[in-house]
């Protein structure tokens, strides 16, 4: 058995951070033969795409140095939102003017009629106080549905922070009336590197790390300190900084206590398939990204790689990732060839694509795309975190934290380590 003084297991943007901070002395094990985790992208053909959209907007000043040093694009955040024919500027509820005109009076009734007196027990109770029934129902609540794969009743609200826009019911009122609106989005500029994809960002950092690919942990013991990977190598180390998801660590602890189990059991997760198009000619898609609220449409969300740098496709090419979630309590219901039919098929609905202007179709599923704020995710995470303290471990990254974290606040959970 080999000794480390020290050692992170995951190689994705956290883990990257925390081996940069920590000085480049650190082996880093990722159990893929890839470092990046869903900052990473894949490439085929000549297409290249992203796990999922990935735009920084961070206004950290470290992680904006960092990576600031790679030459990148800046985008300005012009969503758009889809739902029955209909195309709007996002955030809708204060941009219905792309929508029939009955549907955007209702839209102002919905805000009209909000209550006043707020009893906000779960992430419903906030969207009708904070956009009345009509609206809550016809658009967030079947959005969450889609996206977090549960009804709104079954989120808590700590997540929401300023991703969901409140407006007055002045912007409400002149967002029906006219498409010339201002940017509410959370960010005034979308950062994206004009070469490499969206790992370019912290390549520069793992340039002269010790990361050893293809090492999956599948035993582990926090009281002896050491631990095995599936290779058959294994370490006892002095101190170890862990990205990996905190189901998964618990997972390989032999004797691990009932109560920390049972609290990692309960910590839920969608997951994501990714359905990634190259197509054989330039076409005009709406926005560099945007979302569907059509349940029959399987994808939540997509993206243009090509919109988001010309460096990501062929010349006098495009493509698209559609995002399609799911977790074990709501799958995904279609084998990947059926889903690819789907997705085709919806993009003609939509008026995006024809079939015939698709040059090829890939599939893959990441296990880990999103945390789930079920009530009683705090207390379960609290349990777990407090046993991996207990014996020293110190996790990170999104999954480590088990947090909704954007890339640089994962970024900074690494980088902010201490030994």
């Amino acid at each position: 058995m080999t000794h480390e003084p020290a050692i992170i297991l995951g190689a994705g943007i956290s883990g990257i951070a925390a081996g940069y901070k920590l000085e480049n002395t650190l082996p880093i094990f990722e159990a893929r033969d890839r470092y990046g985790g869903l900052c990473d992208n894949f490439t085929i053909e000549g297409f290249r795409f992203d796990y999922a959209i990935h735009l920084s907007f961070t206004e950290n000043p470290i992680v904006k140095v960092v990576f600031g040093s790679v030459p990148y694009i800046a985008h300005y955040p012009d969503a758009k939102n889809y739902c029955e024919g209909s195309w709007a500027k996002h955030p809708i509820q204060n941009n219905s003017y792309g929508f029939p005109i009955d549907e955007r009076i209702r839209i102002i009734k919905s805000f009209m009629n909000r209550s006043i007196e707020p009893s906000i027990k779960n992430y419903r109770d906030w969207l009708r106080f904070s956009y009345g029934d009509y609206f809550s129902e016809t658009y967030p609540e079947r959005y969450t549905r889609k996206y977090w794969c549960c009804e709104s009743t079954e989120l808590s609200t700590n997540w929401i922070g300023n991703r969901m826009y409140r407006p007055s019911i002045e912007e409400v009122l002149f967002g029906a009336m006219t498409d010339e609106t201002p940017n509410t989005y959370y960010a005034n500029e979308m950062r994206y590197p004009a070469k490499g994809g969206y790992r370019a960002f912290f390549e520069h950092l793992a340039e002269n790390q010790d990361i050893r690919l293809n090492h999956r942990l599948t035993w582990f013991d926090p009281v002896n300190k050491e631990m095995r990977f599936e290779n058959g190598e294994e370490f006892s180390y002095d101190a170890v900084i862990s990205s990996l998801p905190l189901p998964e660590i618990i997972k390989a602890i032999p004797n691990c206590p009932e109560r920390v189990v049972n609290a990692a059991k309960k910590l839920h997760r969608t997951s994501v398939c990714l359905v990634s198009i190259g197509f054989r000619k330039e076409l005009p898609f709406p926005s560099l990204w945007f979302y569907v609220y059509d349940e029959s449409i399987p994808f939540a969300r997509a993206y243009s790689p090509g919109m988001k740098s010309g460096d990501n496709v062929p010349q006098g090419k495009s493509s698209l990732q559609c995002e399609i979630y799911y977790t074990p309590n709501k799958p995904l219901g279609f084998e990947d060839n059926a889903l690819i039919d789907k997705v085709l098929s919806s993009l003609e609905v939509m008026n995006l694509a024809h079939v015939s202007d698709v040059e090829l179709v890939d599939v893959r599923h990441v296990k880990y795309a999103n945390v789930i704020f079920s009530h009683d995710m705090e207390r379960n995470r609290k349990t777990v975190h407090e046993y991996l303290d207990e014996h020293g471990v110190i996790n990170i990254g999104r999954f480590g934290r088990w947090d909704y974290l954007w890339s640089d606040q994962s970024f900074m959970t690494g980088f902010n380590v201490v030994l």
